[in-house]
């Protein structure tokens, strides 16, 4: 019997056709509603801790949402998704944002590549 990470990157793959359309990501995103943790790799910013909402992600990257106006593109982070108290299971990656934006509630979203 697979095993649920298995069936998560079985069902992730996009086919080439798929990817020549309009939304030409690798792999399809997963909605998830889940809390991650990020610090700042960089020692400019090493006292600075959130804890934002993560909106999707696939095995080479996730988006989530933060009130934290700090962020830019190129700016390495220190993620641990999910993250809580109540997680059995958690992974720490290192990341590099890839883009910015502003959301309608206020909030901002980043996108982040899993580095290592």
């Amino acid at each position: 019997m697979p095993t649920a990470l298995q069936i998560v990157l079985d069902t992730e793959r996009v086919s080439k056709h798929e990817a020549l359309g309009k939304d030409a990501r690798r792999r399809r995103r997963i909605k998830v509603s889940l809390p991650l943790e990020v610090r700042p790799f960089d020692a400019r910013f090493a006292d600075i801790v959130d804890v934002g909402e993560v909106i999707d992600f696939t095995m080479d990257g996730l988006y989530f949402a933060t009130c934290m106006p700090h962020y830019f593109v190129g700016m390495r982070l220190l993620v641990t998704f999910p993250f809580g108290d109540k997680v059995s299971a958690y992974k720490k990656f290192l990341g590099k944002i890839v883009r910015v934006e502003r959301r309608d509630n206020g909030s901002n979203g980043v996108a982040v590549k899993v580095l290592v």
